[in-house]
């Protein structure tokens, strides 16, 4: 049993990311024109926070800009993390938590299917990890947000950010609609979402 999950841990590469429900599929070209802008604002926003920042693009499975602080907590440039990609969590994170990575991956992509499509700007998804620098652990909070939906509802980009967790542990995973005082709280030990 134990020869499985290392097997199974050992398979995991940044397709595993990238699930059939959020298949991001014919972005065209002209569509990227305006790309650039999110990036300046993600800029911005980094320069004006102690936030690490980051953007993903879930159509060309890469992140399209980096903050620099976020640089500083991994270790290595902006330039290094964009071109690592999801293989920074690979190469960052505890083994046991890459697993949980992939689960609140799938289940929090499940989840957010079931929103109305035109509520699910209104969604953010977060939770406790550990990043590792040279071997030392950071437990970190990380929030997810879309920026774009492609037309059928999907993320196409989002905005990622990263601060230090004031909790002990990893986990407390949480999905949250804005305005709102319901928020589904996921259980890693039942392996569901609960509506609090």
């Amino acid at each position: 049993m134990l020869f499985l999950i290392l097997n199974c841990y050992m398979n995991y590469n940044i397709e595993n990311f990238f699930l059939p429900t959020n298949t991001v599929e014919n972005v065209p070209d002209k569509e990227y024109e305006n790309v650039e802008l999110l990036i300046n604002a993600a800029r911005a926003f980094a320069r004006s926070t102690c936030q690490c920042v980051y953007i993903i693009d879930y159509f060309k499975r890469e992140f399209v800009y980096v903050s620099e602080n976020l640089a500083l907590l991994c270790g290595q440039s902006a330039d290094k993390i964009k071109e690592f990609g999801y293989n920074l969590y690979l190469e960052h994170v505890p083994e046991k938590e890459v697993e949980m990575l992939m689960e609140i991956n799938k289940k929090g992509f499940d989840l957010f299917l079931t929103i109305p499509s035109h509520e699910r700007m209104d969604y953010s998804i977060q939770y406790d990890f550990h990043l590792t620098n040279k071997k030392r652990p950071y437990l970190i909070h990380h929030t997810l947000t879309p920026l774009v939906l492609t037309r059928d509802g999907k993320i196409w980009m989002a905005l990622c950010t990263i601060s230090m967790s004031s909790r002990k542990i990893p986990g407390h995973i949480v999905m949250k609609k804005e305005n709102s005082k319901e928020y589904h709280e996921y259980d890693l030990a039942h392996h569901q979402w609960v509506l609090k």
